[in-house]
């Protein structure tokens, strides 16, 4: 099985539980994740700790946050060199939209015999720019909007 295809789910549950997750979720909204750590660590009941790289705590953060208000979260292997198909996926897009932004440099491949690759870091960099654009693109609107009335 390749890297890409290893999933695991998390429903979240009802009860002692959930107030639980939630307890966390509140805790580390309260406590936010600085890099390269927070200093945080994590201790097994028989005393033993390990310290808990912030990225890790980031993670934990979206999952508790997730689970506190009853939606399931799944966790998924990604592979740090992408097809096209799976950086498609992963972008939101079809497969036909991501090649003509391939064709553009729009985003950086290199070629494996006849098949594109991408760097997952890449792929990532371009959904963070996306992200950044269209939030600049909806506050210009909002302040238009607001010129208005």
């Amino acid at each position: 099985m390749s890297p890409t295809a290893m999933t695991t789910s998390v429903m979240p549950s009802e009860g002692t539980e959930r107030r639980q997750v939630a307890a966390v979720e509140r805790f580390l909204r309260r406590h936010p994740v600085e890099a390269p750590t927070a200093g945080a660590r994590l201790v097994s009941p028989n005393g033993e700790e390990v310290e808990l790289p912030a990225q890790l705590l980031d993670v934990l953060r979206h999952a508790s946050a997730l689970l506190a208000r009853g939606d399931g979260v799944a966790v998924s292997a990604v592979a740090r060199e992408l097809s096209t198909t799976e950086a498609a996926k992963l972008l939101g897009m079809s497969r036909p939209t991501l090649v003509r932004l391939l064709d553009t440099a729009a985003i950086p491949s290199h070629r494996v015999g006849s098949h594109r690759r991408l760097l997952l870091s890449d792929v990532l960099a371009f959904r963070q720019r996306q992200m950044q654009e269209r939030r600049k693109s909806y506050e210009a609107l909002m302040l238009e909007s607001d010129a208005r009335i």
